[in-house]
């Protein structure tokens, strides 16, 4: 019983990342849910906390697996799937609710970066299918992993920002697209670094 026991709990440790990476999905999930099928307006405060947990997933898994060297390949797949799921889906959102808001050179900037960074998760996606069908090495790197950090920051600070005005009843739109504009335009200057790493990296392997 104690063997098993202790087998048990080797391969759950073994697991943990994995398991961590997958509550980030069913996180995405719902604020996906919310955001195409609810009313948004009304869960401005329970998005931003679901934000933050999937932003607390990533750190969280990818620290463990490094840390513990129980990195899978299972691990990988899991955690780029929960990146593109909630960054493309989210920001396709964002693009949709800021096409009819009133016109202003702060946010041209602000839906000019959005779909620059939807460019961007585009090429990922469609380099990240390539590197597997190839057996390339789709695996993370450093750019990517602070691209995805400013993306969930700039995502969790549109819901705060959008609960702090409902709660106060007062209107923050300027300080939203300042701080969207510093958060997505770094974001998508790492988000570049990383489909130029992609590619460098698929160069090297080829030859």
């Amino acid at each position: 019983m104690e063997t098993l026991f202790r087998r048990m709990k080797k391969v759950v440790f073994h697991n943990l990342a994995n398991v961590i990476t997958a509550i980030g999905i069913v996180l995405t999930g719902w604020i996906n849910a919310i955001l195409w099928w609810n009313k948004p307006s009304e869960h401005h405060l329970l998005i931003f906390l679901l934000a933050v947990g999937v932003g607390i997933s990533d750190l969280l898994d990818g620290w463990l697996a490094r840390h513990y060297q129980i990195a899978t390949s299972l691990g990988g797949f899991l955690d780029k799937f929960r990146d593109k799921i909630f960054a493309f889906f989210v920001f396709v959102y964002f693009f949709i609710e800021l096409w009819s808001w009133a016109d202003g050179i702060l946010l041209v900037f602000v839906k000019s970066l959005i779909i620059l960074i939807l460019i961007i998760e585009l090429f990922l996606v469609i380099i990240w299918i390539v590197g597997m069908i190839r057996n390339f090495d789709t695996s993370s790197h450093l750019a990517g992993k602070i691209k995805m950090t400013f993306y969930f920051v700039a995502i969790a600070y549109w819901f705060l920002i959008d609960w702090l005005g409902s709660l106060l009843e007062r209107d923050f739109e300027y300080f939203l697209y300042l701080g969207l504009i510093i958060l997505l335009f770094t974001g998508s200057i790492y988000g570049i670094l990383s489909v130029v790493g992609y590619v460098q990296r698929y160069g090297l392997k080829k030859n």
